[in-house]
This record gives structure tokens, sequence and C-alpha cells, in this order.
């Protein structure tokens, strides 16, 4: 049986030009070509479908359902190959490689920023740096895809197409506002959280299991769930509440009118840098690497750095919680 055709890389452009543009016109513009041509690019694009990507109201179009669910994958592909074009010129003019980097936001905004100093301070200058702020789990599925050279993000990090170069671990904190009466305490016990308006994060699978277990027999008064510890660390700095997170954003970003403090108990938050596993590195991956490393040391309460041959019987702990939640 003959496989599916390869897909035109000038079909796709134009029709994610157009998905981005909102209009043939907009896209001819992009893309340096006509508007005939555009219009003639998506239309074999989607004659070679069998569906329509865009739904024409005279001289307006808008994308289909189909055509919005597809525009996902083509992001993906287009990326790709932006990036296979990327490393071919690397090696045409023998220039350090190009390097793209998946973090979460959390450690995008602070672990990151440090390593690529330092990184240009050892004198590494790739062309280009691509950094992408990802959840977790999308940093693990970008790496073991390919699509990213080196990431970083919260354990787990369980995929069979990773190598865990490196994991380390610290105790969450507790972050108040600087006129909050416990900000005085160098230490906060939990007890002294109960009917306080709590301020920390979704993902059950991850953090949050960890501080609902924690924090099982505190009545705390109201709780104010989000994805992002930056969010987090806003809603205290203007006075809403008290919160618990991991140790990264308070420690490594400075949010006006907060104060960090340890916990009287060490609630661990485990983090790690991955890479794809079985290919042949660029000469910037390992620099790249240790240069996350040493970032990483922020001064954290409880910060240390575990083997990563221990990464399965750290992430069986990891569950090891109470299924009650806040």
């Amino acid at each position: 049986m003959a496989g599916a055709p390869l897909f035109d890389l000038r079909q796709l452009e134009a029709y994610a030009a157009v998905i981005s543009t909102g209009s043939v016109t907009g896209a001819a513009r992009v893309i340096g070509k006509s508007q005939p041509v555009v219009t003639r690019l998506v239309q074999d694009l989607e004659a070679e479908l069998g569906f329509a990507l865009f739904a024409r109201h005279g001289r307006r179009i808008t994308p289909t359902q189909n055509g919005s669910l597809f525009y996902r994958e083509v992001e993906r592909l287009l990326a790709d190959a932006s990036r296979t074009r990327q490393r071919a010129a690397d090696l045409a003019h023998r220039q350090i490689a190009s390097i793209e980097l998946a973090a979460t936001a959390t450690m995008a905004a602070s672990i990151v920023p440090h390593a690529l100093k330092t990184l240009r301070a050892q004198g590494y200058s790739p062309k280009e740096i691509i950094l992408r702020n990802q959840t977790s789990e999308e940093v693990i599925q970008s790496v073991a895809a390919r699509q990213a050279d080196v990431g970083i993000a919260s354990l787990p990090l369980d995929h069979p197409g990773l190598e865990v170069q490196w994991i380390a671990e610290a105790s969450c904190v507790c972050v108040l506002h600087e006129d909050d009466p416990l900000a005085a305490q160098s230490v906060i016990d939990l007890a002294a959280l109960a009917g306080r308006q709590l301020i920390t994060l979704l993902n059950p699978y991850r953090i949050l299991g960890r501080i609902s277990a924690a924090l099982a027999d505190i009545d705390v008064d109201a709780v104010i769930r989000t994805n992002s510890s930056t969010t987090a660390l806003n809603m205290v700095s203007a006075g809403l509440g008290v919160a618990i997170l991991e140790p990264v954003s308070p420690v490594g970003q400075h949010f006006a009118h907060t104060v960090v403090r340890p916990l009287s108990v060490s609630i661990p938050y485990y983090w790690g840098i991955i890479t794809p596993i079985g290919l042949p590195e660029s000469p910037i991956v390992q620099p790249l690497v240790e240069a996350l490393i040493a970032a990483s040391d922020m001064g954290m309460p409880g910060f240390r750095v575990r083997d990563p041959r221990d990464t399965e019987s750290i992430q069986k702990n990891i569950f090891n919680f109470s299924e009650d939640t806040l």
C-alpha cells in the first residue's frame, strides 16, 4: 500500500499565514507571495486533505473546526522544519549550533536567565536561542519528540524518550505580605495558617497533592488555586492571602511587598533537567546543562542534588500522599 503523500511546506506555510493574519491579503504580505498564489496553495492543500480548512463568507474567511485542529499539527511541523533549516545552516557555516530549550514558566523566569548569562560569559554564543514556556507535561513531550534540545521541569519526568541529566530537591516555602503579622517569624508553623485565605497551585499530580497532604489537618478559610507561581506571588503582593509554593519562583524572583519564609515541615519539591535519549549532542548542550545546574542553587531551603539513578524511587514517593485535597 502506498504511503500518504508528504505535505508541501509551501502549502502549510501559506495556510498557517492565513490563520495567523486572518486574511489571504495579510498572509500574502507576510510570506511575500501574491494573493492568487496564496489562495491556490491553500486550495491545493484542502484538495489533498479532503476537507475544508476555511469557511468562506464573501471576502471574509474563518477556520473550520477541522481547520483549527489541523493548525495545531501544522505549527509543530513548521517549527520542526525551521529548526532543521537552522541546524543545516549551522553545519554549513561551522557555527555553534542554535539551541532550543523547553522550560516551565517557573524555571524560565528564574533559573534559565541566570544560566544563559553564564553560558554567554563562558564564550558560547549560539546564533539563535529559542525558549518555550510550557507546562511540565509539555516540556516532557517536547524533549521526547526531539523538538527541544534541553528541558527543565518538575518531576515526574517519566518517559522512555528522555534521559534525566540531573535532579534537585528543595522545600516548599510560605510567601506572605510584608505587613502580615506572621512575616515577623523566621519559620512559619502550618498551624498558624488556620483561618487564613491560602493561595496555592493547581495540578494534583505534581506539587498540589503534597501541599494538600501537609495541610490536611489545617482548617483554612478559603483557597485560591492558580497554575502560575508568578500569579500567586502577585496575589500575595496585592494582599489577597498567604501562599505555599514551590521554592524556585519565590527565591529566584523578587516581588514587591512580599517576604519568603521556610516552613516548619518539609514539603519536598523536585525538578530536573532532561535531554532526548539516543541523540548526538550539539556542542552547546552539555555547557547549557551545566549552566542550568549552577543556576539552580539559589539558597532555597532544603536544597540538595539527587542522583538521577534514583529517579524511579523519587517518582514513586511523589505520589505517596493523602488523596484528600484542599
